[in-house]
């Protein structure tokens, strides 16, 4: 809930985009799909993919299911250390610990994790424009 309630400070049009977006997948989804209407009622988010990479590193990497003016979120969980999220192309290292949650775009920026002795779980929260297109929402 607090990711989804900091995205309309920093990406107002975004924000509103994505609660349009659930609106109708919801909507939709009342009436083609029971059990995914029934699992949006638990769904406490306005991005609509959330993705947990346990133990694993990120090599530099853009993802293009994404817009360039989109914000994802990268949750940084589990207890490690060491850990560095760079993004290159605007010269910055990240000291990436626990707690620690980046916005940024990532189809626009190329970004990645190194790999850690211990255990390391980002969470990334993001939309896919197939998603949007198929609603119909910009």
């Amino acid at each position: 809930a607090i990711l989804s309630a900091s995205l309309p400070i920093m990406h107002p049009p975004l924000y509103n985009a994505s609660c349009q977006a659930m609106q109708q997948l919801s909507e939709w989804s009342a009436a083609n799909d029971p059990e995914m209407a029934a699992a949006l009622q638990h769904w406490p988010m306005v991005y609509t993919n959330i993705s947990m990479i346990a133990n694993w590193s990120a090599p530099l990497h853009c993802d293009l299911q994404s817009h360039a003016d989109w914000y994802d979120m990268l949750v940084s969980v589990s207890n490690y250390s060491e850990c560095t999220l760079d993004i290159p192309s605007l010269g910055l290292q990240f000291d990436y610990q626990p707690g620690t949650v980046v916005a940024f775009s990532s189809q626009l920026l190329w970004h990645g994790v190194n790999d850690v002795s211990s255990n390391h779980c980002p969470l990334a929260f993001y939309m896919w424009d197939n998603i949007h297109n198929w609603l119909g929402v910009p």
